[in-house]
Parts: C-alpha cells; sequence; structure tokens
C-alpha cells in the first residue's frame, strides 16, 4: 500500500508544474472521483519540489487501503 497527498483542485493547481530549481522535474497531481486530487507522499522528500514541502505536508495524507481513498476515474467510452 501506498500513501498520498488528498488536494482539492485548487490545490492541485497550486502545485502543479515544473520545479523552480529542476526544470525537468514537475508536479502533476492525478484526478480522482469526486473531484479530488492525489500526489504521492515521496514528493515531501524530493529536493526537486522544495518549495512546495511546507504547503504540501500541511495536507491531508491518506493510504490507497483505506476503504475512503478516493476512486479512480472511469474511462469515457
Amino acid at each position: 500500500m501506498a500513501t498520498f497527498i488528498l488536494l482539492t483542485a485548487g490545490q492541485a493547481d497550486h502545485v502543479r508544474g515544473p520545479s523552480i530549481s529542476t526544470p525537468s522535474a514537475a508536479l502533476e497531481p492525478v484526478e480522482r472521483q469526486g473531484g479530488a486530487f492525489i500526489l504521492g507522499v515521496a514528493v515531501l522528500t524530493d529536493p526537486a519540489h522544495e518549495a512546495n514541502h511546507s504547503y504540501l505536508a500541511a495536507l491531508p495524507q491518506m493510504d490507497d487501503g483505506d476503504p475512503e481513498f478516493p476512486p479512480q476515474i472511469e474511462p469515457q467510452e
């Protein structure tokens, strides 16, 4: 099981994009059902995203095995 940071759409927009210190690294929160977005907690120790560490660390975290974890968006047919 993995742990993820949970973000709203606005929070995802706030952190989305290339790193200030490492332009080849970028944060791309993944959209889930219900308007939730997720990022793996590994970004909290990645030096490329140090500018966002304190902001992201203050957000809720959840294990992907938790029954409340937001499910994937079903593909449109």
